[in-house]
């Protein structure tokens, strides 16, 4: 047995994993699996293989520049973590923590049954991440129940967002943005726990000329000048708040607003919109907007080992936490696997 990285030769060898998996994975999707997995050393996906050399597992693994108070932090995400039989997930785990020993493993959603066994591991949960959905209920419905449960809260209490402008202080703007430069990154942050990445990182993996998913940039601005950035994840079905930062967190929630208001103001029925929070100064617009968080509220969110210095009572009310990081916004199915595509 041995655990090997991916490469797009694999890619057939992977498949045959993949059918037996009772889902829906974006791992059967060779545009994404190859681009994701195989062009950037920051983000792998190991392999683990029978000794026939069948593979029995896999573990994508993305090493991700944060900053706490100014501090910069590895962190390590993981991914598409599957196995055929027991233990293999362990051993990936394992190898994957072994091989980037510098690094902090973190996990944003999950399954209930990985959080179980995160829970055996001695994983730290985190609280307060909230789930927040204009028009909708839930991401990605697996069930009939939860497609249906979308349809009629877009159809019974879905809003035009158009006509939900004035909610907005008129010192705040936006403009789209077609590619990513310095000056959109915060010089200061209001934050004490975020993601930071930079020009290079954000032009690879929110590219905005993907073929499997959309993403859109814009430019936030105070008073005209520029104090931050939002990326937006847009398809036919919803619109997802990818990633964003900011100079002042009030403008930034505000930004956000503005961006989805451009992606989808001109929407003939409302689409679902998605975005993740827990800074206690941007909640309130969102929820001014409309945003809900219904019955399951926070996001799944733990830390193998908490990075040094961390507050003990881990509160995460002036955090930053998007939700399209590791490949949470890259999921099946994907724009060029569907007839209707948004451009």
């Amino acid at each position: 047995m041995a655990i090997i990285e991916y490469t797009p030769e694999l890619f057939d060898q992977l498949q045959e994993m993949v059918v037996q998996v009772p889902r829906r994975m974006n791992l059967a999707h060779r545009p994404f699996v190859d681009y994701y997995y195989a062009t950037r050393d920051c983000c792998k996906l190991y392999l683990f293989l029978s000794d026939s050399g069948r593979v029995l597992g896999t573990l994508g693994r993305e090493l991700l520049a944060f900053q706490h108070e100014s501090r910069e932090i590895t962190i390590r995400m993981g991914s598409n973590w599957f196995s055929l039989e027991p233990g293999i997930g362990g051993q990936l785990t394992k190898f994957s923590a072994q091989a980037n020993p510098s690094s902090f493993g973190m996990m944003l959603m999950a399954s209930r049954k990985a959080l179980n066994v995160l829970r055996h591991y001695g994983w730290i949960p985190i609280l307060g991440v909230r789930r927040y959905f204009l028009n909708g209920y839930t991401l990605y419905p697996r069930t009939r129940a939860a497609a249906a449960a979308n349809s009629i809260i877009r159809q019974f209490i879905g809003n035009r967002i158009a006509s939900l402008t004035s909610r907005v202080p008129s010192d705040v703007s936006v403009c789209e943005e077609h590619s990513y430069t310095p000056d959109l990154l915060p010089c200061r942050s209001p934050f004490v726990f975020r993601f930071a990445p930079s020009v290079e990182y954000l032009n690879w993996r929110y590219n905005l000329s993907l073929s499997f998913v959309r993403y859109r940039l814009f430019r936030i601005l105070l008073t005209g000048t520029t104090v931050g950035y939002v990326i937006i994840n847009e398809s036919p079905q919803q619109i997802m708040v990818s990633q964003c930062d900011g100079e002042d967190a009030k403008a930034l929630a505000y930004g956000i607003l503005l961006s989805i208001l451009q992606v989808g103001g001109n929407d003939q029925s409302p689409r679902m919109i998605f975005l993740s929070c827990s800074h206690e100064q941007m909640q309130p617009a969102f929820k001014q907007f409309g945003f809900r968080t219904w019955l399951r509220k926070d996001i799944p969110f733990a830390f193998r080992t908490l990075p040094p210095n961390f507050d003990a009572s881990l509160n995460t009310s002036r955090w930053l936490v998007n939700y399209d990081w590791a490949d949470n916004g890259l999921q099946a199915p994907f724009l060029d696997q569907t007839s209707k595509v948004v451009r």
